[in-house]
């Protein structure tokens, strides 16, 4: 147990809360703040804060965390593996990275046969583009014209940064120091010349400016750095040529210049720092509850069971920042839209439909409802004109692991509107449900809803339910740690006549694709519990009232508990303490009677917030409760 001390109104309110254990985030790590003047770039790592760093283990046949870190040889047999340790800090607006690699034969030469470390930090500055570009450097030993001027091949030459540009030069500084002597091997017959050259080890300081990137880490709330790095080793290459292995092992993501597979999340604030103790934990991105104790839904396309009312969606629409921005942690970066072209052109889009997607889990079933408003339903057998839904789940095990890469798979679940409005489904979901009967699936269009590519009348969309058993995806009894990662596409295609009218959308939630990045970091949490639902004789009440929550304080989750005199519309609004809007959860039509919703703050910051409902009855009456306040503590 715990004890903390809030200052609130001017009163000192003393309060016990159980501690709460929660596993450490395998796709993130802190980078503490460190007072200006403490490091300098030589390439020693000598200065005392670097004792105090996070750092991460980067060792060929070991991942550096789940689920986008990986290994591969890409030639030879690898004699001396890579085993390195990365440390991050922060000082002033920059980002200080620490290298201390274990690697004999150092040295360089082509771009594929050279050491060397490149790396992407994403780029934010420019807030129009979702998700967030590229930002590529290369560090290394590597003899390329796009690199900085210099010879890197003759014995004791160091490395190089690039792109060879101006822009790179101004966000990118870096020191290294060599144990050995490099570029320097033996002889034709792999005798050793001289034994007390014999590479051990390269050290690397690096410093770069996160401000031109977009990144404000000096700010209070912090900032989420977007990274991933890929060590690059080439061995016995030098002076000769007839016996070179080349390999790579990488944090997330093996490239510089592409949004493959994953980013890791750097978090940075300036509270924590060098001395200030332990780091804060991590919440999840998302946290999908325990439905244990409600009743299994019937999946037949038809959200009509009150579960899926206790539950608060993701919403996803094309164009809405404002829906984007509301996702967690890196979520308003990583998440995206696209406009592909459609009958060679780009038509004005003129319905932003909207998919609000529940999940909840039971057992080792994942059971996911999806609610789609869309104007303009539609067929059409061409990715880029798709109506429906892609999740996309990594699975685990050596039946889920990439045999190249050996990072974690991503499934795509594709499930679309079909030629005659009932579900058409792809890629794994197919397996899942239709070879290994481990999932289901049912789409069903909404009244007043037709299929056609005319576009000549106005539907109302469909609703999409299913499930999976995870443990087809090598999840193993009980879920094991409940991590999940996962990302959600929604297509929207619309067609008119004239066709030169037509358009197709895709919008993501955190991932486009199951092999890009970024998964959301999903918590299936077992505590989390969905209360249970069944009708009971209680009397009808008869007021709209807040009974409160519970816990209170609560830690990321609580259970609201309300009684609603009449059927009706339902809707939370959460409030900070200048009384602005921080969440909002349309909970959908409710039966007169008492009820309970699983309210989850992990996307909001420590604090006390203060929160109310609405009901718009079927009648037509408006009803709003009092405000009842909570304290959210992390």
């Amino acid at each position: 147990m715990k004890k903390i001390v809030l200052f609130l109104a001017g009163a000192i309110v003393f309060i016990t809360i159980a501690s709460h254990a929660q596993m450490k985030r395998s796709d993130a790590v802190w980078a503490r703040t460190v007072p200006a003047g403490s490091i300098t770039i030589d390439g020693k790592m000598n200065e005392p804060v670097w004792n105090q760093a996070e750092s991460l283990v980067v060792e060929y046949g070991k991942s550096a965390g789940l689920p986008g870190s990986g290994w591969t040889a890409e030639t030879g047999v690898v004699l001396d593996s890579v085993k390195a340790v990365v440390k991050f800090l922060v000082m002033g607006d920059s980002l200080y990275l620490g290298f201390t690699v274990k690697d004999s034969s150092i040295g360089g030469g082509i771009f594929g046969a050279a050491d060397g470390i490149i790396f992407n930090i994403r780029d934010k500055s420019d807030n129009q583009r979702h998700p967030a570009s590229s930002g590529e450097y290369l560090w290394g030993w590597i003899n390329e014209g796009w690199m900085d001027a210099g010879n890197v091949t003759s014995p004791g030459a160091m490395p190089k940064i690039g792109p060879k540009d101006a822009y790179t030069k101004t966000l990118f500084e870096t020191a290294t120091t060599v144990k050995g002597t490099t570029n320097v091997d033996g002889t034709n017959d792999n005798k050793i010349v001289d034994p007390t050259k014999i590479d051990t080890s390269y050290t690397v300081e690096m410093k770069i400016a996160l401000k031109n990137r977009g990144y404000n880490v000096t700010s209070p709330k912090g900032d989420i750095i977007m990274f991933n790095a890929a060590i690059r080793d080439c061995d016995w290459a030098w002076p000769f040529q007839d016996f070179v292995t080349f390999s790579r092992v990488w944090i997330q993501g093996p490239w510089a210049n592409t949004n493959d597979k994953n980013f890791l999340r750097i978090y940075v604030r300036p509270d924590v720092t060098n001395i200030s103790g332990a780091v804060p934990s991590l919440a999840p991105d998302y946290v999908i509850s325990n439905g244990e104790s409600v009743s299994t839904p019937a999946i037949d396309g038809t959200l009509d069971e009150l579960v899926w009312s206790k539950i608060e969606g993701i919403k996803i629409r094309y164009g809405d920042d404002a829906v984007r921005n509301s996702y967690a942690g890196v979520g308003p970066f990583a998440s995206g839209q696209y406009q592909p072209n459609v009958n060679g052109s780009q038509a004005f889009i003129y319905d932003t439909s909207d998919a609000t997607v529940k999940m909840f889990f039971k057992g080792n079933t994942l059971y996911f409802g999806i609610d789609v408003n869309d104007k303009v339903v539609q067929f059409y057998d061409l990715e880029d004109r798709w109506d429906g839904m892609v999740l996309s789940i990594n699975g685990l095990g050596k039946d889920h692991q990439n045999p190249t890469d050996h990072d974690q798979i991503g499934r795509k679940f594709t499930i679309l509107v079909g030629p005659s409005g009932k579900d058409s489904v792809r890629d794994y979901m197919h397996i899942l449900r239709d070879s290994l009967m481990k999932a289901q699936v049912v789409l069903k269009l909404k009244p007043g809803t037709t299929v056609d590519t005319t576009g000549m009348d106005e539907d109302q969309g469909y609703q999409i339910e299913g499930s999976i058993d995870l443990t087809a995806l090598g999840y193993p009894d009980g879920l094991g740690d409940g991590i999940l990662f996962l990302g959600l596409t929604y297509y929207d295609g619309d067609s008119f006549i004239p066709t030169s009218s037509s358009y197709g959308t895709r919008t993501w939630w955190f991932r486009e694709r199951e092999s890009f990045a970024a998964a959301a970091y999903v918590y299936m949490d077992p505590n989390s519990k969905i209360t249970s639902v069944a009708k009971t004789s209680s009397p009808v009440p008869e007021q709209f009232v807040l009974q409160g929550n519970y816990p209170n304080p609560f830690n990321p989750s609580t259970t609201i508990k309300y009684a609603v005199p009449q059927t009706g519309a339902v809707k939370l609004l959460v409030y900070d303490m200048l009384g602005r809007i921080v969440r909002t959860a349309a909970l959908g039509e409710q039966e007169a009677g008492e009820h309970t919703f699983t309210f989850n703050a992990s996307q909001l910051s420590s604090g006390v917030y203060y929160y109310s409902m609405r009901l718009q009855s079927a009648s037509g009456g408006e009803f709003s409760t009092r405000v009842n306040k909570m304290l959210f503590i992390k």
